[in-house]
């Protein structure tokens, strides 16, 4: 055994790898238990773990190469993972493929090399095929983009800049105008409350869809807790996220929260996350989307859960102009990259850039936001979907 380990504990000019994928919930408990004990920063999966290990394997200015999921560029899990590779390594290249990049898969890959240590001020090589679907057009497209750097999916980028951005995710592709950004500007955590709803336990017991419970007893407009307990009703407004509209819509929902939410709390699975905002005016989102996220403005009166997450500007007068910036083409450029998956997390929401002022025409744009509002609202009332539809229009 002793002769079989001996190659691991040397230090190697060049390290190549693909490493294992293995996410934490798949692994047993045993190397679950390892895992925890020698990767702490790195446990969220066999590959990221197999990152460090690799890495710490080449000697000083190794040359490493890695073919990876690259999940670990973008989302919170592997932050730790991100400045491990930033701080201690250089990226000297990167090619980002397609999901559909490998015939007969669909699997978010990279593959990248780096040197052991930092070499200061060091822009690494990028190429982004992401807009380039199928199996056949990577290697190409790759090929292309070394013949000839200014095509348009190649980018040159010092890994320092990464940290600028929240949670230093490998936007190579962003702007230097979206570095100054985050620069210059602070995030919207800093203007606005931001959280996740309640879980139920048990949606299929305490939801149902407006039309199939009483109006008599669902209360519109619930302010408080208080005034929820006092109104003697059943069904209250569930937010839960739901499809893609932007500025009004999505009012299917309603939840079992009589008498402050009584049979949901004795049922005992309930976890009732941000209660003292429930009933409040707020901004919200549908977490997971297939494409840009759409920012939404519920009224006072409204539930919601971890589906439908929530902002709730420290200052009243300032919910229109947030859901302007949040809402605007500037915003969804900065989610390219803060969230570039399908799910759009509070955290991902908060860190972008929020401009203190607009020169002078915010009335302005609260107007626009305003009027963008009463066209969602009326376009959704005009369906028969909505609890305040009277007539089709066109009838």
């Amino acid at each position: 055994m002793r002769t079989e380990l001996e190659p691991l504990g040397r230090s190697y000019d060049v390290v190549v790898a693909n490493p294992p994928y293995m996410g934490a919930k798949n692994m047993n408990k045993w190397l679950s238990g390892w895992v925890k004990d020698n990767y702490p920063d790195v446990k969220g999966d066999l590959f990221s773990c197999f990152m460090v290990r690799n890495s710490r394997m080449g000697s000083q200015h190794a040359q490493m190469g890695f073919m990876t999921p690259y999940v670990w560029m973008f989302i919170g899990t592997y932050e730790k993972l991100r400045r491990f590779v930033i701080e201690q390594n250089t990226i000297t290249s990167l090619i980002q493929l397609e999901y559909s990049g490998f015939s007969g898969a669909t699997v978010p890959i990279c593959t990248f090399t780096l040197q052991r240590g930092k070499a200061e001020g060091y822009r690494g090589g990028y190429i982004r095929l992401s807009d380039f679907p199928g199996a056949d057009q990577q290697a190409p497209r790759a090929l292309e983009a070394l013949a000839d750097p200014s095509c348009g999916w190649f980018y040159r980028r010092d890994a320092d800049t990464f940290r600028q951005i929240p949670g230093s995710p490998i936007a190579y592709w962003a702007s230097d105008t979206h570095m100054n950004c985050f620069a210059s500007l602070r995030p919207i955590r800093d203007y606005a409350y931001r959280c996740n709803g309640m879980t139920t336990g048990d949606n299929d017991r305490f939801l149902r869809l407006w039309h199939e419970v009483s109006l008599a007893k669902t209360s519109c407009g619930t302010g408080t807790s208080e005034e929820a307990v006092a109104s003697a009703c059943k069904w209250f407004p569930y937010n839960k996220g739901g499809d893609f509209r932007k500025w009004y819509g999505n009012e299917d929902w309603v939840i079992n929260w009589a008498n402050n939410g009584e049979d949901a709390k004795t049922y005992g699975h309930l976890v009732p996350r941000s209660q003292s905002y429930m009933f409040k005016p707020e901004i919200t989102w549908s977490k997971i989307s297939s494409g840009k996220p759409a920012f939404r403005l519920k009224d006072a009166g409204h539930m919601f859960d971890v589906a439908g997450l929530c902002l709730f500007p420290n200052q009243e007068d300032q919910r229109l102009l947030l859901l302007g910036v949040c809402n605007s083409s500037v915003s969804n450029s900065f989610f390219n990259f803060l969230s570039p998956t399908l799910n759009f997390e509070v955290g991902n929401v908060c860190s972008l850039p929020y401009p203190e002022s607009c020169g002078g025409i915010e009335s302005a744009i609260c107007e626009t936001v305003s009027n963008c509002v009463k066209i969602g609202r009326d376009d959704y009332d005009s369906l028969e979907t909505s609890w305040v539809f009277k007539r089709n229009p066109l009838v």
